[in-house]
């Protein structure tokens, strides 16, 4: 077995900003205990606790996921919430926030992610994702990808002497997500899609299986428990096919460039 302690030593930026992140999910899995909220550790993050009982070395993010009904909820509560420490970041409480989930961030660490992606953003810290499922099909995920992606293109624009490319994001982004998202989600009720796939224009195609889920059960991840799929096996199989095969060194990707614990 290859030694990967390389990749995130004791007291090295990455692990630290990974047992930031274990404290995020503490918090997220305590109110969502007391809510009776159902999440699940997902892709990455499950592969992460099944093939290492933690983080896969080289990580740099944690994800989790629940129903779109659970979502919803959630995001009620952490609105109202005062952690004092972790705050929501959604396109509603962050007017440069351009992705269709959400994330909790830590307002203790400032992180620059790849491609300065979050250049413009109120909120800068270290994060969970905060996925729900949506009923959908890959043609949709596809479609709907390339739309989001003009958005996260304004948001990088650098030249606006008008000041305008804000405005225009603002547009562009109540368009997609309050009415054509929405009426998606309406078309697949009415055709009878019943696969589920992560939101609209995030890109992942991969299908999600609520039997393969439900009933979570409890699983070591970081030396606590949190939820994870009833099916592990099954679930990480659909998304990564021979998920115990560490991947090429080459495609051991991370998505931010440098870390500023506060």
């Amino acid at each position: 077995m290859e030694d990967l302690s390389g990749y995130n030593p004791e007291g090295s930026d990455l692990r630290n900003m990974q047992l930031r992140m274990v404290e995020m999910l503490e918090y997220l899995d305590s109110v969502c205990l007391r809510h009776n909220i159902k999440y699940w550790m997902g892709a990455g993050t499950l592969l992460g606790a099944v093939r290492h009982q933690g983080f896969i070395p080289w990580d740099d993010d944690l994800d989790i996921e629940m129903t779109r009904a659970d979502y919803k909820k959630l995001i009620r509560i952490l609105r109202k919430e005062n952690s004092g420490r972790f705050v929501l970041q959604t396109p509603r409480t962050d007017w440069n926030y351009v992705f269709p989930l959400a994330k909790l961030r830590d307002t203790g660490s400032r992180i620059t992610e790849l491609r300065n992606s979050g250049k413009n953003y109120r909120y800068k810290g270290i994060y969970i994702d905060i996925f729900y499922l949506d009923r959908g099909n890959t043609f949709l995920a596809r479609l709907t990808v390339n739309l989001q992606k003009f958005i996260w293109v304004l948001s990088l624009v650098k030249n606006d002497p008008l000041g305008i490319i804000p405005a225009i994001r603002f547009a562009f982004r109540f368009v997609l997500h309050e009415i054509i998202f929405p009426f998606l989600r309406l078309c697949a009720r009415l055709f009878g899609i019943r696969t589920l796939i992560l939101p609209y224009g995030t890109g992942f195609t991969a299908f999600r299986d609520l039997k393969e889920i439900f009933p979570l059960q409890r699983i070591l991840f970081e030396g606590k428990y949190f939820n994870a799929p009833a099916d592990t096996d099954a679930y990480l199989k659909r998304l990564y096919c021979d998920y115990m095969k560490l991947p090429d060194r080459d495609k051991r990707e991370i998505h931010t460039i440098q870390k500023e614990m506060l």
